[in-house]
């Protein structure tokens, strides 16, 4: 160790306390291609969500005892029911977006309704939206918000929101929603959510 705080390995100082990962964290990136998905598995979805909550520490908690004190919903399709875009015909950024979205279960009943806003901030090189809705299921209420990149949604990678529980079974609790696209072939297109609250 060095009279400076750091350690030298190899003949470079690296600041203490800082992991050899986090060093060579940096060759990954533009390497090789990325998968053609970015999907979270609902029950990692959940374990951050208990993180955030605080009720959930890795190395100190169980995640399967944690995992049953939480909501987790898996696997919907949501669905554009209506949408209306205002932006005077700029076709840029400013534009506001109002919609409604219908959430459908596997077996395809419809199980819960959005109602929201999503406004454009930027269109280059990606279109970056702020999101903020309201979702409404027969056992209670969430409100959602966020800034995702639409551009990689359209591109198969997955944003993520946050959620904040407001009534019924959601109610105090908090955690963190999935979007990806499911199928852009159709009209309008259909994505895959999931949602974990703790």
């Amino acid at each position: 160790m060095s009279d400076s705080g750091t350690t030298v390995t190899d003949g470079v100082a690296n600041p203490e306390g800082l992991d050899e990962r986090a060093l060579e964290s940096g060759k990954l990136a533009f390497q090789g291609e990325m998968p053609a998905t970015s999907l979270v598995a609902p029950r990692d979805l959940a374990l951050a969500a208990a993180a955030a909550a605080g009720i959930y520490t890795p190395d100190k908690d169980s995640a399967d005892e944690v995992l049953k004190r939480c909501v987790v919903v898996e696997g919907l399709t949501e669905v554009i029911e209506k949408m209306a875009i205002h932006d005077a015909g700029t076709d840029g950024a400013a534009a506001l977006a109002e919609y409604q979205d219908g959430f459908f279960d596997a077996e395809g009943n419809r199980v819960g309704t959005v109602t929201g806003t999503a406004r454009v901030l930027a269109m280059v090189p990606h279109m970056w939206q702020y999101h903020q809705s309201r979702t409404e299921f027969d056992g209670g209420t969430f409100e959602t918000s966020g800034v995702i990149d639409a551009t990689a949604i359209l591109h198969g990678y997955t944003q993520v929101f946050r959620v904040v529980g407001r009534t019924g079974r959601f109610s105090g609790k908090s955690g963190f929603m999935t979007l990806t696209i499911d199928d852009p072939t159709q009209r309008p297109p259909r994505y895959r959510t999931s949602f974990a609250m703790a």
